[in-house]
């Protein structure tokens, strides 16, 4: 099975997953989260950071363009 089928399955993503899964670099992920603009789950007080499956649909969702700026 390949990473990315494996990735479909599970809901909550770390970081370094989110970012394969959006296609984007860990910094970028790590900046949307600091702007507010990706929401994040952190279980414990300065704990790792894990992004739910449907936020990230939700965020691709939110910037569908017709046509690129």
């Amino acid at each position: 099975m390949s990473n990315r089928s494996n990735l479909n399955q599970r809901r909550l993503l770390r970081t370094s997953e989110a970012a394969e899964y959006l296609r984007l670099s860990a910094w970028q992920i790590r900046q949307l989260t600091a702007n507010g603009k990706l929401p994040v789950i952190q279980y414990e007080d300065r704990g790792k950071f894990f992004f739910d499956q449907r936020d990230l649909d939700a965020f691709i969702d939110r910037n569908r363009r017709a046509e690129p700026l």
